[in-house]
């Protein structure tokens, strides 16, 4: 008889409840196209505000300390793999050409291409700092509850990216609106 190995999963499938709850958040219009200003306009990293909205959602909460070491946790892989991919893909999808003679329609679908390889990557990382942050967040306080939590980590998160930059508190705002309805304190889908 012969053994066969276990199904890998694809790289972009989410292996933990934050990787799942993430991907669920972020499939909502309205929470990707804040998420993407945060990230375009003031230097955010996406995974870690889902990272946030995961924390408040399941009863949870970081302190200032515990963003900053959930961010250094990413700031590796971020640094090499995810910031290049993103700046290769929309290099590759824009409109300057990228070498004389290739058709712009080319280097587009190149550019499409690597979108997969950005989501698996952003996944990655998700998973592995699930443990991280199940050592870091602490439980929601007498009183506290999910989306008030949720908004004081992305002010403490602002904060970090180089005091609260302009326009900041705007986009926090649509981050707590857009994710969703209340966060319910003690919401278990589940720990990182």
């Amino acid at each position: 008889m012969r053994i066969m190995p276990s199904p890998v999963p694809a790289p972009s499938t989410p292996q933990t409840p934050l990787g799942r709850h993430a991907h669920a958040v972020y499939g909502r219009p309205s929470a990707r196209e804040v998420c993407l200003e945060a990230q375009d306009g003031h230097g955010a990293d996406v995974v870690l505000i889902l990272a946030f909205h995961h924390v408040a959602a399941t009863g949870r909460r970081l302190d200032a300390n515990g963003i900053a070491a959930l961010d250094a946790a990413a700031a590796g892989w971020r640094a090499e793999v995810v910031r290049p991919l993103r700046a290769l893909r929309r290099r590759l999808r824009g409109d300057a050409p990228v070498m004389a003679g290739m058709a712009a329609d080319r280097a587009r679908a190149i550019g499409d291409g690597l979108l997969a390889h950005e989501i698996a990557a952003e996944t990655a990382m998700l998973d592995a700092l699930a443990p991280v942050l199940d050592g870091l967040a602490r439980p929601l306080g007498a009183g506290e509850d999910g989306r008030t939590a949720f908004a004081r980590m992305l002010d403490l998160y602002g904060m970090l990216l180089v005091a609260l930059p302009d326009g900041w508190a705007r986009v926090r705002d649509g981050l707590v609106a857009s994710m969703g309805p209340a966060i319910p304190r003690g919401e278990t889908e589940g720990r990182a």
